[in-house]
């Protein structure tokens, strides 16, 4: 019974290390078309629902970034740009208390230039 086992263990050993090894010379051998056929997979699995940014995962997402910016976070951004401006332009840096300023009023504006450039992503509400 011991040696059945046995043998029955080392066939399954070797056709395991030959199926490894013939799989991974496949593979080699033609690396630009399996990274192109498993691309192409990722892309048609889950692709579908991410192909539309005003729904799916990405618009709720963009719409949770969004809240977050234009709520509490975004106020916080600014005060702390304005107090920055405020320092920098005492201290004579006033390009930096400009660009500060522009953050400021961006963190404002922000849902603006996203539906500009990307749709729907910024419309409605998370």
């Amino acid at each position: 019974m011991k040696q059945v086992l046995k043998s029955i263990k080392e066939s399954f050993n070797d056709n395991s290390t030959k199926l490894c090894l013939n799989t991974r010379s496949l593979f080699e051998r033609h690396a630009e078309l399996s990274l192109f056929a498993i691309g192409l997979t990722l892309l048609y699995s889950g692709g579908s629902e991410l192909a539309h940014a005003g729904s799916g995962t990405y618009g709720q997402a963009c719409n949770g970034i969004l809240l977050l910016v234009e709520g509490t976070f975004g106020a916080l951004i600014t005060a702390a740009a304005g107090i920055g401006a405020i320092i920098a332009s005492a201290v004579g840096g006033f390009k930096m208390a400009w660009s500060l300023i522009v953050v400021a009023v961006g963190a404002f504006i922000l849902r603006s230039y996203i539906t500009l450039f990307n749709g729907d992503c910024g419309i409605g509400v998370g």
